[in-house]
């Protein structure tokens, strides 16, 4: 496995907010703000962070494993999570995910039907051992699910100057309900369907599926009202 290389911020502070609602920099009990999923359950790594320690998902190849936002948060005229993300894998792994998620209140994990994901900003690597699309590497994942029948989703591939460091990913919901989607202050895309307005409030996902070839990190999460 790749070694880690730890990048010391100087102040962990959201620069876009108006309003700080949540904060979290995984130093104290997890299951006090996060109900836990998955099989291996994620754990915090108190090795590794910016500053350590961090949270790890430590999911499987098969079903992810995070965790999920015992607060709901209301989206009102705008809501925003940016949160720091590391995602190593060795060269012929694959099923490596670190992930950002907007999810509907009643979600209760990937492997349920229960609620479903509103958006996601989601940094995956695919290599040799993804029989489905293997050389795909470092894949982006921007998605807005406003219901089930509507969808934006853009995959960005070989994004491999994300891999292996330390990276800022942020999720804004504007005030017109379109999603933005920011990674180290850098706009990639807004999506091009909207949340509508009958989607009050939403919890926060953290994590994915990862497996022994590789680990995906997160850290200093804030939430804010822009």
């Amino acid at each position: 496995m790749k070694r880690c290389t730890l990048i010391l911020l100087i102040s962990f502070q959201c620069l876009h907010a108006t309003d700080v609602l949540f904060m979290e920099d995984f130093s104290g009990n997890l299951l006090q703000n996060w109900t836990m999923f998955g099989d291996p359950q994620p754990r915090i790594l108190d090795s590794l962070g910016i500053p350590p320690p961090c949270f790890n998902n430590n999911g499987d190849s098969m079903g992810g494993s995070g965790v999920i936002s015992r607060e709901i948060f209301e989206i009102a005229n705008g809501l925003g999570v940016e949160c720091d993300m590391y995602l190593s894998c060795e060269n012929r792994g694959t099923w490596v995910t670190a992930g950002l998620y907007f999810i509907t209140p009643d979600y209760i994990n990937d492997r349920s039907h229960s609620g479903y994901v509103i958006s996601a900003l989601a940094f995956s690597y695919s290599g040799e051992m993804d029989w489905t699309h293997p050389h795909l590497q470092g894949v982006l994942y921007l998605n807005c699910i406003p219901n089930h029948d509507d969808r934006f989703s853009v995959q960005l591939y070989h994004q491999n100057e994300l891999l292996d460091g330390w990276h800022r990913y942020r999720l804004e919901i504007d005030e017109h309900r379109m999603v933005n989607y920011f990674i180290d202050d850098s706009l990639y895309c807004t999506s091009t369907v909207s949340i509508p307005d009958t989607l009050e409030h939403v919890r926060l996902q953290l994590g994915n599926r990862s497996s022994s070839w590789g680990i995906a990190l997160h850290d200093n999460l804030i939430v804010y009202r822009p």
